[in-house]
């Protein structure tokens, strides 16, 4: 690999013995550097006698034709790195000569490679100001383009330490500090930026955090992912992105039998095989967990293969009586609440099936029968990631305080600490004896103390913020992924410590200060958590929802309820449509459902649904004046934050609202169900019409 020099801006090869060196993840702009534009400043260095270059040596020494903007933007990303002690850094737009189709094939199958071993991953978002905290509801960090393409993905999977900048090169925050915002923007689950290996997670789940990114060429869509599922391919432009995707999936299904590949959603119907088209049809699959890959399907192994004329598997076949030669298979997989993943294939000629009804996966309570598996196939050992590089402990730390934390003194330095710079201390890290430096400003209330101590009965070293006699907050050196500090102060402030990786193997921390006219002081506390979605009924008996089409309005609508807050519903009563002439057993029927409301019972009901500590609720009534009055007066107290089943009154009637998992694969968790509770005179005008029919 090509690596470029933080102080010189030449390109080097390496071959077997690679520096350490920082990595580069940002979104190509207009007039970004290539290799043979670097390659073309390669004599300012040797005019500039060895020592770093700068924006303005490049300035001076390029005519205005050949001035590039994502100049500044390579010289500031080595200036960062420099100032952590690295001497190399590796950036894809200048360190791959993208005119040699071979060595772009390399760095495309190597890429994921390269995040994996760098020491440290510096994020640069052109477009994100720093000026308000990222977890901010006001700040631009989510709006990111970063966080819409699609090589960025593996990026922030494979790097172990990740940095983010805003456009004036001011750190924002780590994966670790903004792990819980990270998640709810991308739909990677917390555990996975906080180190768990995304081998655990199913082939539907890792296709799912790619399906709403974009590339700028099709085939990327595909090729952006090898690095993400251990596979390697050729990267062919012109093939399309619906076929190199297809390639994507063939090798997966080479090292993998996890058939959650299989549950994607089409957008649109007709008929299909079992691959999908696209990742985007992976959308609503983050629910599904990988298949049991020793299980066995009824008297068959549950591996399968790809070959000249199909995909050979075992599946559990149940017909479908609605349609001919149409079956139910089930994919031996579940979803996080334990739902049964089945879809719909249809037989055709010579014995050979295909997807029906591809913008349907069904979901079912029970397991499947398996009485009817199919098909043989020959299983094949997935081969396994490798383990990522560990680097030796540091024995040396650098504690920093930033332009916000300048105003803190260190009032009892220990003797084994040096006074770098006005606002800098070293120390070397001692594996017998615990120490700590105590920040003071103005008084000894305000102080906070960063410890370095050893924990545990084996002794892994780590440190911890104390303020006062209370440690708030600890890192510990056997888990870098938690490298971010925060506690709150008497004077309701914020101070945070960020640990740092440097280049010469020194440990750094810088301390932040977040006072409270500052205007990132109000998100940097605060914790993000996603929201849920509901599919709610559109009409129930004679009730609409409100606003709903009444020209063919589908069976059920998709609400999202914000975290910790909730929505009211209001279904209206539909006018009586008189008919010409009525079955006597239908009007009495009609006459039975509808009872209370046909005697003066109010035209109108509310439902809340609610979500509280990602656990929905839901209520319901019949009595409000409008959803405004009903949301000020519903309070959410104990009894409605674990409430999932309401009943409301209606005259002589129950009305019962429930909340259950939803029925398909969609992107609503949770849907909504209706249901009249039958009470003794509703058993007396069955027990009436029984004996007036003579059943």
């Amino acid at each position: 690999m090509r690596l470029l020099n933080t102080r010189t801006l030449r390109v080097r090869e390496f071959f077997t013995y690679i520096p350490r060196y920082a990595i580069l993840s940002h979104t190509w702009e207009d007039e970004e550097v290539t290799f043979q534009d670097i390659q073309n400043i390669a004599t300012l260095a040797d005019t500039c006698n060895g020592r770093q270059l700068t924006f303005d040596d490049i300035r001076a020494f390029l005519p205005p034709a050949q001035l590039k903007k994502g100049y500044k933007k390579i010289v500031q990303a080595c200036v960062r790195a420099r100032n952590s002690a690295f001497d190399w850094i590796w950036i894809d737009s200048c360190c791959i000569n993208k005119e040699s189709s071979a060595e772009l094939s390399e760095a495309i199958n190597s890429m994921y490679q390269y995040y994996e071993n760098a020491a440290v991953c510096y994020v640069y978002l052109f477009d994100v100001s720093g000026k308000l905290h990222p977890k901010n509801p006001r700040s631009d960090f989510k709006r990111s383009k970063w966080f819409t393409r699609g090589w960025t993905l593996q990026e922030l999977l494979a790097s172990e330490v990740i940095s983010f900048f805003d456009r004036d090169w001011t750190k924002i925050g780590t994966r670790w500090s903004l792990r819980d915002v990270i998640s709810v923007v991308t739909t990677i689950p917390i555990n996975v930026l906080e180190g768990r290996s995304i081998d655990e997670y199913s082939v539907a789940q890792k296709m799912s955090w790619a399906a709403h990114r974009q590339t700028t060429r099709p085939e990327d869509e595909a090729y952006c992912l090898m690095g993400i599922f251990g596979v390697s391919m050729s990267p062919i432009y012109g093939e399309g992105g619906e076929k190199a995707f297809m390639r994507l999936q063939q090798e997966i299904i080479r090292v993998s039998d996890d058939r959650s590949i299989f549950a994607w959603i089409s957008k649109q119907g007709g008929e299909r095989g079992l691959l999908a088209r696209s990742p985007y049809e992976f959308r609503h699959s983050g629910r599904v967990r990988a298949s049991n890959t020793d299980a066995i399907i009824g008297n068959s192994p549950s591996s399968y293969s790809f070959n000249n004329n199909g995909l050979h598997i075992h599946l559990p076949l149940e017909t479908d009586n609605s349609y001919p030669n149409v079956f139910l298979a089930s994919l031996n997989c579940q979803t996080i609440d334990d739902s049964y993943v089945s879809v719909y294939l249809r037989r055709t000629t010579g014995d050979y099936y295909e997807r029906y009804m591809p913008e349907a996966v069904v979901l079912r309570p029970a397991p499947p029968p398996l009485g009817d598996v199919r098909e043989l196939t020959v299983r094949e050992e997935p081969i396994l990631r490798k383990s990522r590089t560990i680097f030796d402990a540091p024995g040396t730390t650098v504690v920093s305080l930033l332009p916000s934390a300048r105003h803190f003194v260190c009032s009892r330095p220990p003797r084994e600490a040096s006074i770098s710079t006005e606002f800098s201390v070293e120390l070397e890290n001692s594996w017998w004896k615990d120490i700590n430096l105590t920040y003071a400003y103005p008084s000894e209330r305000e102080a906070f103390t960063l410890d370095f101590a050893r924990f545990g009965y084996f002794g892994f070293r780590g440190y911890s913020l104390r303020i006062g006699d209370k440690i708030v907050d600890s890192i510990v050196d056997t888990n870098l992924h938690a490298d971010y500090m925060l506690g709150p102060l008497p004077n309701s402030c914020f101070i945070s410590v960020c640990l740092e990786l440097r280049g010469d193997k020194k440990m750094g921390l810088e301390v932040d200060y977040f006072s409270s006219e500052d205007s990132r002081s109000e998100g940097v506390a605060t914790t993000v958590a996603p929201d849920l979605d509901f599919s709610v009924p559109s009409k129930f008996k004679s009730y609409d929802l409100e606003e709903e089409e009444c020209r063919n309005p589908e069976p059920f609508r998709y609400v999202t309820v914000p975290h910790s807050d909730f929505l009211v519903l209001k279904y209206t009563k539909r006018e009586k449509r008189w008919k010409l002439s009525l079955d006597s057993e239908i009007e009495r029927r009609d006459k039975r459902e509808e009872k209370g409301t046909e005697q003066g019972g109010p035209p109108t009901c509310y439902v809340a649904v609610g979500c509280h500590q990602l656990m929905p609720w839901t209520h319901i009534t019949f009595n409000g004046k409008s959803t405004d009055d009903l949301r000020d007066n519903l309070v959410e107290d104990e009894r409605l934050d674990r409430q999932t089943s309401a009943t409301a009154n209606i005259n002589n009637r129950k009305l019962r609202v429930q909340i259950g998992p939803a029925t398909k694969l969609s992107r609503a968790s949770h849907q909504l169900h209706f249901e009249w509770v039958k009470d003794e005179s509703d058993a007396d005008d069955e027990k009436e019409l029984r004996e007036g029919t003579g059943e």
